[in-house]
């Protein structure tokens, strides 16, 4: 095994994709000391400590046929063989929504007002308003003050991937048993929360509830003279499994990046209150009170 003190290996045991680059154009290497595949002029292949990340006979020089197709279609100074061109882009070819260049806008849930533009979320944002899926108010809008703390999501160590491949398995349930939520010891004041106990969890979609951990990891933010507190929840929990509870990820909308179309909404707002959330009616009824208050509307949740 070529690479062997690398932990990952893409199949056909490469370790690094866009390997190509390693060399210049001529097949030489840019550093010695940075070396991972070169050409071989003697051998007429690539060679070196990786498996070649495309054609390994393919020569620093090869200019492809008219009729070529694939990566045959590529020359030999092109290391970006999942590209149509060969080449690595700085932006899309085409259909950019948002860009070229990134720049700061709050999440579409946010405690704060953007401190750089007066553009407060990004303009291109995918926003899909429906009964179940409604948005917590922004700082700065009517009943932005019922969902006042910052929740986001992570990974565990401890679990491999996401929950579906860690509930299961009897060793990384025993080392994560339950679902927990990460908040500071300032938070744990503020809202008469116990390390060990239970907190509900509330945004505009429903309620869930975890287990307190306090943790100096998720401390209080000092932004635009305001303190804004933190709540992390790892999202690998859910109802089937060996270590089931709530799910994170019930907690936020489906807002979505305009160009990839992945979930910006992985930063929201929430409110946290001690204690083990409803059941049933009572659950619906808990949600719509936050909804009364903060002005968002009638509809019941999905769950």
């Amino acid at each position: 095994m070529r690479a062997a003190e690398w932990g990952w290996a893409w199949p056909a045991n490469r370790r690094i994709l866009y390997n190509r680059a390693s060399a210049d154009p001529q097949g030489r290497l840019w550093s010695q000391r940075k070396r991972h595949v070169w050409w071989d002029e003697h051998a007429r292949r690539w060679t070196g400590f990786d498996d070649p990340d495309f054609v390994a006979t393919m020569p620093p020089d090869y200019q492809p046929p008219g009729d070529a197709i694939a990566q045959m279609a590529l020359t030999g100074t092109s290391p970006f063989v999942m590209q149509a061109d060969g080449k690595g882009w700085l932006f899309v070819p085409d259909g950019l929504l948002d860009g070229p260049l990134p720049t700061h806008y709050e999440p579409h849930e946010s405690p704060l007002a953007n401190p750089l533009y007066r553009q407060q979320s990004n303009p291109t944002r995918q926003v899909f308003e429906r009964p179940g899926n409604r948005s917590n108010p922004s700082d700065g809008q009517p009943g932005g003050d019922v969902f006042p703390y910052v929740v986001t999501t992570y990974r565990l160590t401890e679990h491999h991937t996401a929950g579906g491949m860690s509930r299961g398995l009897p060793y990384l349930a025993e080392l994560q048993p339950e679902f927990f939520c990460e908040v500071s010891p300032e938070l744990v004041r503020e809202r008469g929360l116990e390390q060990g106990g239970w907190a509900t969890i509330v945004s505009a979609r429903t309620a869930i509830e975890a287990r307190v951990l306090v943790t100096p990891r998720m401390p209080a933010l000092r932004l635009d003279d305001r303190v804004v507190h933190q709540i992390g929840l790892p999202y690998h929990w859910g109802v089937n499994g060996l270590a089931s509870g709530d799910s994170a990820n019930d907690l936020f909308g489906i807002v979505l990046d305009a160009n990839v179309h992945i979930q910006e909404s992985k930063a929201a707002t929430c409110d946290i209150r001690p204690g083990r959330r409803p059941r049933g009616p009572a659950l619906l009824e808990l949600v719509e009170s936050y909804r009364a208050r903060a002005g968002i509307g009638t509809a019941k949740p999905d769950r």
